[in-house]
């Protein structure tokens, strides 16, 4: 694949080296350590017909003719163009930059190609930081789950606790790790941690793709929520727990008043904290969800009005929550919820799935629940119905028997 390298003239009349075939050389000597078998000779053939380039009428522009396997592959174009006349017109010196920089990618391009078969991973390759190209993946995809993508991706920096991990440094058992964290994430409920799994393997086989990394770390892992099939059994509270929760002492004050209100209302921590006065009209919630900008506007019932208190400044927040961390939150609500020995797994975010649970229970159909919880579709409502429906099946089954 050929690029013709040639050697440089300095004022001396000595001659050095291209300094992208002696990377080229250095790479190779590499790949020999490791024990491939290609020989010298073939390696810089390969490399040497990777970059040609395609006339215009004011220059030219570079571009990759690879083979694989013996198999042409689509050409690259690399965006790098010479002008040769017009305004913009390529000095020799600009032409000469532009040339190397091509031929310093064409090197790149051929070793990750001659590098797929085997052990060995390219210098250039083994620097790229997995959270730059989980940021420039994230910048080009198009689809509608790309804020869940963005989410895992940030669940993901957390976990590390920083911004700096190679790609070839997610390791199998990284990903285990990684899994668990998920799984016991109090943050995350119902189908979350298994979406932010899904998502977080697109970026890794986007990776595998473009030849980043050879296999995907995450290919013998199975992630399996321990709670599939009824993910909202222990996350939802009935009226009576709620009546019970309401009369328990819960160490924050603010806490318990917020997660009633959110049992009420479905709102979520981020809702809660920003919640002021100017949102509440003639017994009405006029908000916006957090996560989707979606409308809520719901009319409050008594026992959400009165969670609410004595009304104050329009611009004034209705619960002060502002300076509380998710995880405290939390964890007031655990200890709380264990003080009353019932025995459920509940966050913050059960406030939600509650809210819905009791809507449809005392009759509200599918669509209203979905606009009441600021759903664009019933797709996402369909699961608390089916709970609710599952609840409905247990109580007839325990029924008291009779003797006939």
């Amino acid at each position: 694949m050929g690029v013709k390298l040639r050697n440089k003239k300095l004022h001396d009349g000595k001659f050095k080296k291209d300094t992208a075939l002696l990377s080229m050389m250095e790479e190779m000597r590499n790949l020999k350590k490791e024990g491939n078998k290609l020989s010298k000779y073939k390696l810089l053939s390969q490399k040497y017909n990777a970059l040609k380039d395609k006339k215009y009428l004011t220059g030219y522009s570079y571009y990759l003719d690879l083979y694989k396997d013996g198999q042409r592959l689509p050409y690259e174009f690399l965006g790098i163009k010479i002008f040769v006349k017009g305004p913009d017109k390529d000095d020799t010196q600009s032409k000469n930059e532009k040339k190397r920089l091509a031929e310093s990618i064409a090197s790149q391009r051929s070793l990750e190609l001659i590098s797929d078969n085997t052990s060995f991973t390219p210098s250039h390759i083994k620097k790229i930081n997995f959270f730059d190209y989980a940021d420039a993946y994230i910048k080009t995809y198009t689809k509608k789950d790309v804020k869940m993508i963005r989410s895992t991706r940030k669940k993901f920096e957390t976990f590390i606790g920083s911004t700096s991990l190679r790609v070839v440094d997610i390791t199998p058992d990284l990903m285990s790790k990684y899994k668990e964290y998920l799984l016991n994430d109090e943050a995350l409920s119902g189908e979350t941690p298994n979406n932010y799994w899904t998502r977080f393997k697109k970026i890794l086989r986007s990776a595998k793709v473009k030849g980043i990394i050879k296999e995907m770390p995450t290919e013998d892992i199975i992630f399996s929520n321990p709670n599939k099939g009824d993910t909202l059994k222990k996350e939802v509270l009935e009226i009576e727990e709620l009546r019970i929760l309401a009369k328990a002492k819960c160490g924050n004050d603010e806490v318990k008043r917020s997660f009633l209100f959110s049992c009420y209302t479905g709102l979520g921590l981020a809702e809660i904290r920003n919640l002021k006065w100017e949102h509440i009209r003639n017994g009405r919630l006029l908000t916006r969800r957090e996560k989707t900008g979606s409308k809520i506007n719901n009319n409050l019932s008594p026992a959400a009005i009165r969670l609410l208190g004595e009304p104050d400044k329009p611009k004034n927040f209705i619960f002060n929550m502002q300076n509380i961390s998710h995880n405290a939150v939390n964890k007031n609500l655990k200890n709380w919820v264990n003080r009353t020995k019932i025995d459920k797994k509940i966050t913050f975010y059960s406030g939600r799935h509650t809210f819905a649970c009791l809507l449809l229970m005392n009759g509200a159909n599918l669509k209203s629940v979905a606009d009441a919880m600021g759903h664009s579709t019933t797709k996402n409502t369909l699961k608390y119905l089916n709970h609710v429906e599952r609840l409905k099946d247990e109580a007839t089954s325990n029924l008291p028997d009779i003797e006939l």
